[in-house]
């Protein structure tokens, strides 16, 4: 049973010529039957919808982790100092993230991303603002939360966020956090895969194409 607010556990996603778009809204630059080429016998444990779901929830992480610490940052720092603190961790694991993929940390993502406990994160510590008369920590908190839940920040801050990907991954970032997650499943399940530069490869020429 999925509660109201929690996160999913399988994505529902369309396979299209493009790539794989998946209900969060994110693109994979390959196609699934090309990925059950490549993994086959790693999906035979793991469905791709729950690989794809793991995924997103990767994918969405900066966003979450960036929520829960604001509030914190708040509670023990100038609201300008905090707002920046929250942006530099925002950034930070914008870029580096997709290099510390990890399947036994994903649970707490998961928990970090459900939009529930965000809001009454949020309202517990907006109301103990208020009531302390912090109101500039009030009004920078709210904003954030706007922000961050509207896509604004990781909006303005995208054309840096992809340059830096560029330099540092040689394919696509969600392309990238699938694949580890493959290649972690595939570990878990003791498979070997096999022709791991060729959908590499694939996938890089399948962008370059586009």
């Amino acid at each position: 049973m999925k509660w109201p607010g929690w996160p999913s556990s399988e994505a529902k996603f369309v396979d299209t010529p493009s790539g794989i778009l998946t209900d969060s809204g994110f693109w994979y630059h390959t196609r699934e039957q090309l990925l059950r080429n490549y993994a086959g016998k790693v999906l035979e444990h793991e469905p791709l919808n729950r690989l794809l779901a793991q995924s997103d929830t990767w994918l969405r992480s900066p966003c979450s982790l960036a929520l829960w610490l604001l509030p914190l940052f708040l509670n023990g720092l100038p609201p300008v100092q905090a707002a920046f603190a929250m942006l530099g961790i925002f950034l930070l694991w914008q870029v580096l993230g997709p290099t510390f993929v990890s399947r036994s940390i994903l649970p707490l993502i998961r928990t970090l991303d459900a939009v529930a406990l965000q809001a009454v994160w949020y309202a517990l510590m907006m109301t103990l603002f208020a009531r302390s008369g912090q109101y500039t920590a009030l009004a920078v908190g709210l904003g954030g939360f706007v922000c961050l839940r509207w896509g604004i920040l990781d909006y303005i801050t995208r054309p840096l966020v992809k340059w830096l990907w560029r330099l540092l991954y040689r394919m696509p970032v969600a392309d990238q956090v699938l694949r580890a997650f493959i290649v972690r499943a595939a570990l878990r399940y003791g498979i070997t895969l096999t022709d791991f530069a060729g959908i590499e490869h694939k996938i890089i020429q399948h962008v370059r194409r586009k």
